[in-house]
């Protein structure tokens, strides 16, 4: 479903994990190491990974606020309970380093100077702490105009403070943005309830909900551009 763009919205918010750098890929690559860490090179990481992105959710979402490196390392060990795995120190280490520097998709720094080019002031929102997110930037190709997290916000999408914080700090309303997101619970739904124009970054082939909508949909940050530049 495709939501207009209107001329007089210059700031583009994103979020970061999954719709700018490789977030899924980061995850199975940690996990992976970590099975085999563990001696068992050969288990399906899948289970581990479901676990631990549905602690991660229970986590965040339960107060009072906790920053998101003890979100990370209480939902891996509950992931490993589950697993019948004992967590140590190397595997939360480890799986926090490889998250602290995770590569851009390939679209994403082509597609962000061209929105540069365009005038557009570009911004990331996201559910993390400042110094995790830091190691991740380079790979944008540009440096953002700005970067907000939940450490800044002391509150986790999809809470609409933490979308209220960063509009005040770069001194816009919801309906003067365009987020692009990868997200739908988590960043569609803030999107609906503020009245923000939004981009659904669909690079995992999901199915759109409907309870979300408006939205426009886009395979890529890529494609988001383009529409956004027409």
């Amino acid at each position: 479903m495709r939501e207009p763009v209107t001329s007089g919205a210059r700031t583009i918010t994103f979020d970061f994990y999954g719709t700018l750098v490789q977030w899924h890929e980061g995850v199975e690559a940690g996990f992976r190491a970590i099975a085999a860490r563990h001696g068992k090179p050969a288990m399906d990481p899948a289970p581990l990974i479901h676990a631990f992105h549905a602690e991660g959710r229970r986590r965040r979402d339960t107060p009072p606020w906790r920053p998101y490196r003890d979100v990370l390392r209480e939902s891996l060990r509950f992931a490993m309970n589950q697993g019948g795995l004992a967590m140590t120190e190397a595997d939360v280490d480890g799986l926090i380093a490889g998250l602290s520097r995770l590569p851009a998709h390939a679209d994403v720094p082509a597609a962000l100077a061209s929105l540069r080019a365009g005038g557009w002031r570009l911004a990331a929102i996201s559910n993390t702490d400042d110094d995790l997110i830091a190691g991740s930037l380079p790979s944008l190709g540009l440096t953002l105009d700005a970067v907000i997290t939940a450490q800044q916000a002391r509150a986790y999408k999809p809470d609409l403070r933490l979308f209220r914080h960063a509009h005040e700090g770069l001194g816009v309303t919801p309906q003067q943005t365009v987020h692009v997101a990868a997200s739908q619970p988590l960043d569609m739904a803030v999107c609906k309830a503020l009245g923000i124009r939004a981009y659904w970054v669909n690079r995992r082939g999901e199915t759109a909900d409907p309870q979300w909508f408006p939205f426009t949909e886009v395979t890529d940050v890529a494609e988001a551009a383009l529409s956004i530049l027409q």
